[in-house]
């Protein structure tokens, strides 16, 4: 099963995907340090505040409000830019976004691991149980991180809140997968000692 192009194919996109999760966090740091050095190049740049509903299996919720300065909302600027986000609030979504990252590039890393152990006719292992699981842990990692939203502005606040059904679902049958994967290690185990 070494020539399998199928696996092979399998193997390189989880490759091209962590390659990918990498120069994606290159470029959030990137543009995290350049947001430090000049704000001012983010003026233009807002923040969307509205959750679409395009999703057919998800349950969201948001809402935004503009401080009042001087009993009056500026009507002149909008206070949803990045420019007007505050540190804290910068900072704490790095780190979101960051981890997110970090949990797809594991996830990636674990499925290269399963095709590669197929591949190698290697298939019902033990270790291929435990990656399924780590698998299912990483993805529900991921749906908590992804299920909130908060931004801080000098003159607003962002919150939200979207539960994606997809991401349940995977890790459900991650860990399902994960289940049938022990069964085979079992029947393969026994299938030794009758031999």
């Amino acid at each position: 099963m070494t020539k399998n192009s199928l696996l092979n194919i399998g193997i390189g996109i989880c490759k091209f995907f962590r390659i990918f999760s990498i120069i994606a966090f290159v470029i959030l740091a990137i543009l995290l340090v350049h947001y430090q050095i000049n704000p001012q190049s983010y003026d233009d740049v807002e923040l969307n505040t509205k959750m679409s509903n395009k999703n057919a299996i998800s349950i969201k919720w948001s809402r935004s409000t503009a401080i009042k300065v001087n009993d009056e909302v500026s009507d002149n600027s909008n206070p949803f830019v990045l420019s007007k986000l505050k540190l804290g609030s910068l900072y704490f979504n790095f780190l979101k976004v960051s981890l997110v990252i970090l949990f797809l590039f594991l996830s990636l890393k674990e499925f290269q691991k399963i095709i590669e152990s197929v591949k190698e006719l290697k298939t019902f292992q033990e270790r291929n149980v435990l990656s399924f699981r780590r698998i299912g842990k990483y993805v529900l990692i991921i749906f908590v991180l992804i299920s909130f939203s908060s931004f801080t502005f000098q003159q607003g606040k962002f919150s939200g809140f979207h539960i994606s059904f997809e991401l349940l679902i995977l890790s459900l049958l991650s860990y399902i997968m994960a289940e049938v994967f022990k069964e085979g290690n079992n029947l393969s185990e026994e299938n030794k000692l009758t031999v």
